[in-house]
C-alpha cells in the first residue's frame, strides 16, 4: 500500500526553504608581504657597521688562510734516521807478508841470491799445503848512492823481496808461521788476521738486518715523542763498514831463528761494522 506525502507537510517544507538565506562562497585568504623598502642596503646599515663586517670577514680568511705557516708540500715531510750494527767473529784469514833484503856488492850474484831465495821459500809453502794461486811474490832493487844515497857508496845492489801468502786454515797458518820463522825476514812474520769473502759476505746480511731493525727503531721512537706516523720509505742508503784487524803477537825474524822458535797464532775476534741510513715520510 502506497503512502502518499500530505499536502500540509510539502507546503511546510517549501515555506522554510524560501525563508533560508542563499548560499554565498568563502573568501580566500591570502598572506600579505610585508612592504619592501625603497632604501639600499648602504642606507639601512651605517658605515661603521660596513666597516666591521668587512674586517670581520678578512680576519677569518686570514686564519683559514694561515700564511704565517710555510707551505711544505707532502713529499717534503721526511724524517732521516741512521741505523748501526757491529758483529764480531772470530778471523777464518790469515794473510802473511814475509820480506828478505840479499845484499851483494856484484848485483848478479845479488839477484841470482834473490831468486834462489824466492823459490826456496815458495816451494816449502806449497810443500806446507798452501796453493800456488794463494801465494805472490815481488821483487825490487835498487844500488846504494843511486836511488836510495848513503854515506858510504861502495856499490852494493841491494834486492827486497816481498812474498804474501794467503791461508784460510788456522792449523795450516800456525805451520807457514813455524817455518817463516826460520827464514829469517825482515820485519813482522805474524799474519793479518781477517774475514774470508765467504764469512764477510755472512757477517755482512747480518749486519745489515741488524742496522736495518736499529734504524727502524729509532724512526719509530721519535715518531713518538714527536707526534707524528711514519709512512713509506723514500730512500735507503747503505754502507757496510769493516773493523780494522785485530794485531797478533809480532815476532821479527833475525839470524838467531831455529826451527825451535814458534809463536802461536792468537786471532782474537774481529768486527764488522755496518751502517745504513733510512728517509721516510711522515704524516
Amino acid at each position: 500500500m502506497r503512502r502518499w506525502l500530505n499536502p500540509f507537510t510539502f507546503y511546510a517544507y517549501l515555506t522554510i526553504l524560501e525563508l533560508m538565506p542563499p548560499a554565498t562562497p568563502q573568501p580566500v585568504i591570502i598572506p600579505s608581504q610585508p612592504p619592501k623598502s625603497d632604501k639600499p642596503l648602504g642606507k639601512i646599515l651605517s658605515p661603521w657597521t660596513l666597516v666591521v663586517v668587512l674586517l670581520l670577514g678578512l680576519l677569518v680568511s686570514i686564519v683559514l688562510w694561515k700564511p704565517w705557516q710555510p707551505n711544505i708540500k707532502a713529499s717534503d715531510r721526511t724524517i732521516e734516521v741512521t741505523g748501526s750494527a757491529t758483529v764480531r767473529s772470530e778471523p777464518d784469514q790469515y794473510i802473511f807478508y814475509p820480506s828478505y833484503e840479499i845484499k851483494d856488492a856484484d848485483s848478479t850474484k845479488a839477484l841470482d841470491a834473490m831468486v834462489k831465495k824466492s823459490e826456496e821459500v815458495v816451494f816449502q809453502l806449497k810443500k806446507l799445503g798452501v796453493p800456488g794461486n794463494d801465494i805472490q811474490t815481488n821483487a825490487t832493487g835498487y844500488k846504494s848512492g843511486t836511488i836510495f844515497p848513503v854515506e858510504s857508496s861502495d856499490g852494493t845492489t841491494t834486492y827486497t823481496l816481498n812474498i804474501t801468502a794467503t791461508i784460510d786454515d788456522k792449523e795450516l797458518a800456525q805451520k807457514v808461521q813455524d817455518y817463516l820463522v826460520t827464514t829469517s825476514p825482515v820485519g813482522a812474520i805474524t799474519p793479518q788476521a781477517g774475514f774470508s769473502s765467504i764469512k764477510r759476505k755472512k757477517l755482512e746480511e747480518q749486519a745489515r738486518s741488524d742496522a736495518s731493525k736499529d734504524a727502524r727503531s729509532k724512526a719509530e721512537q721519535m715518531a713518538t715523542n714527536l707526534g707524528f706516523k711514519l709512512g713509506a720509505v723514500k730512500v735507503v742508503s747503505d754502507g757496510a763498514g769493516f773493523g780494522e784487524p785485530i794485531p797478533l803477537y809480532e815476532l821479527k825474524g833475525t839470524d838467531s831463528a831455529t826451527a825451535d822458535a814458534q809463536l802461536t797464532i792468537q786471532p782474537g775476534v774481529n768486527e764488522l761494522s755496518y751502517t745504513i741510513t733510512v728517509s721516510y715520510f711522515i704524516k
